[in-house]
């Protein structure tokens, strides 16, 4: 089965409640309408490629702290430290810092993103699930990141923050 990556968009008070009470957030992301609906996103297997393409560094790699970009997926600000939904607890980024992570996504055009990907270093780095010279799984990395820079958009649009874990 492997480790799959998952965003999910909600509103600030929706998150409040959740770092309030995070059994709420377990009961949202295990519903079984859950998976399809819109303010969900399953990044399956290209969460570390993704990570690996904004911080060009494997997962917990960084000395400091994230900055826009390299906080999109693992922002390190944790809804429960107790609560492990897999492998490990749910992060988050308020409205607030989902705009400024977006203003820098937005940045990444279709000619940047394919510079980022050197398939031979993310083997040797071991980013998972370690596909990367496969030549369609470069295609499938980059359907996936520009999936989550549109999933990072509607937020923004929509004032809303992000909560990402992996299962």
């Amino acid at each position: 089965m492997g480790m799959i990556g998952n965003v999910i968009r909600v509103s600030h008070e929706e998150l409040n409640s959740f770092l309030n009470d995070s059994e709420l957030l377990e009961k949202k992301i295990y519903a079984e309408e859950s998976y399809e609906a819109e303010w969900f996103l399953d990044l399956d297997k290209s969460w570390d490629g993704i990570n690996y393409i904004l911080t060009g560094e494997v997962i917990g790699g960084l000395e400091s702290e994230p900055n826009e970009l390299q906080r999109a997926l693992f922002s390190f600000q944790i809804i429960n430290e107790e609560q492990d939904l897999g492998y490990g607890p749910a992060q988050y980024l308020s409205p607030s810092q989902v705009k400024e992570t977006y203003s820098e996504l937005e940045k990444i055009t279709d000619d940047i993103l394919k510079s980022k990907i050197n398939p031979s270093e993310m083997t040797e780095m071991g980013i998972y699930p370690e596909i990367w010279t496969e030549s369609e799984s470069q295609e499938f990395l980059i359907d996936s990141f520009k999936e989550f820079k549109e999933f990072y958009k509607m937020a923004s649009e929509n004032n809303e923050a992000i909560i990402t874990y992996l299962n």
